[in-house]
């Protein structure tokens, strides 16, 4: 039975099986707009899903989080925009020889650009790589971090947090747009008739724009509608507007379980909705799993204990486990209002075995 996620905006997709490498796939509703969190089975991806892909977050540079970014830089080569890259420290160099192991001696004035941020604890370093001028680096601006926030939209957010891994590994938060409602009590209260200034009201505050100028609205005089200015247009949408619950999901992928990590993961990933999180070890396997910096379905329960999410999917469970897959889901204890997502063992085409080969070549000498 498919899970009624309870986002208005973001539509999540994973695109890997239990064993393979991570990648989720977020969509947001109103734009269109992709966002790839990791870059492990992009085969899977449709050649469409390139085209509106604006964003990439990479938790760290280990092979199976970062070996797909040589499939996402063949797909977007000739789209003639930007696509934005978020990383640990670090993933700006790794992107430049990434792209220097290829000739770009036949450039085109189309091709695409990517922007790399590298996410540090209190800054944020960014460098270009154009394709038109054969991706030669060039070194961007340095921000200061005042919040978690790293890349935002009028409908979401990311926000980033870093772990350890025996080297920075970023976990993400991606939050919904507080949501709002019309008060139709409020607004016949107020004599106010429905009309394309709600519409109006609506743009101003996804754009952040609710008090830049006055609003013309209809009000109800004598039975007529009538064209009434307001000046006070952020104090019109305080009354008329009833919020809703803001929702979010988290992605939790390579971390040890580390008092200091699991601090920051109470407090960032509080309220969740939806956790996509590792599950490398099984609970036997638990001094294994903390030698290799990594988690285990013990690890798991207690970090659904305390966050409480209404969903949860395990994902990079070790290949060592791909015969005893089963046992992880039966050591999984969440609390009562948590739902255990389970996906397939593997989604990658399966080799075909020697005796599915046909090496007989169709030639016939006489023709």
């Amino acid at each position: 039975m498919k899970p009624k996620f309870p986002f208005r905006n973001l539509i999540p997709t994973f695109f890997a099986g239990l064993i393979d490498d991570p990648l989720l796939l977020i969509r947001s509703r109103p734009d269109g707009r992709h966002l790839l969190f990791d870059c492990g089975q992009v085969h899977h991806l449709a050649k469409r899903t390139f085209t509106h892909l604006d964003a990439i977050f990479i938790s760290h540079a280990h092979m199976d989080h970062w070996m797909g970014i040589d499939s996402v830089i063949r797909q977007l080569i000739a789209s003639a925009r930007t696509v934005h890259i978020f990383g640990p420290p670090g993933i700006a160099e790794r992107m430049e020889h990434k792209l220097s192991g290829y000739d770009w001696n036949l450039t085109e004035d189309y091709w695409c650009s990517f922007q790399v941020h590298e996410v540090h604890r209190d800054t944020i370093e960014s460098s270009v790589f154009p394709g038109p001028q054969g991706f030669h680096r060039q070194t961007g601006e340095v921000i200061s971090r005042n919040n978690r926030v790293i890349y935002q939209t009028p409908y979401l957010q990311v926000q980033a947090e870093t772990c350890d891994h025996q080297i920075d590994s970023l976990i993400f938060r991606i939050n919904e747009s507080p949501a709002y409602a019309i008060d139709r009590q409020k607004l016949e209260s107020l004599d106010l008739v429905p009309g394309p200034w709600l519409g109006e009201l609506k743009k101003r505050y996804l754009a952040g724009k609710v008090d830049s100028t006055p609003l013309e609205v209809l009000t109800l005089q004598n039975g007529c509608a009538s064209p009434l200015m307001v000046e006070d247009v952020a104090e019109l949408f305080a009354q008329l507007m009833i919020s809703r619950p803001q929702r979010s999901i988290g992605y939790i992928s390579d971390i040890n379980f580390s008092q200091e990590n699991r601090k920051t993961i109470f407090q960032f990933m509080a309220g969740v909705d939806l956790l996509f999180c590792e599950c490398t070890f099984l609970t036997a396997d638990k001094v294994r799993a903390h030698a290799s910096n990594h988690l285990c379905s013990e690890d798991i329960n207690l970090l659904l204990e305390e966050l409480c999410p209404a969903y949860f999917l395990p994902m990079h469970l070790s290949r060592s486990y791909s015969r005893r897959s089963s046992e992880l889901y039966s050591e999984l204890n969440p609390p009562p209002e948590t739902q255990i997502l389970q996906i397939p063992l593997q989604i990658t085409p399966r080799p075909l075995l020697a005796a599915e080969i046909s090496w007989q070549v169709n030639f016939n000498p006489e023709k």
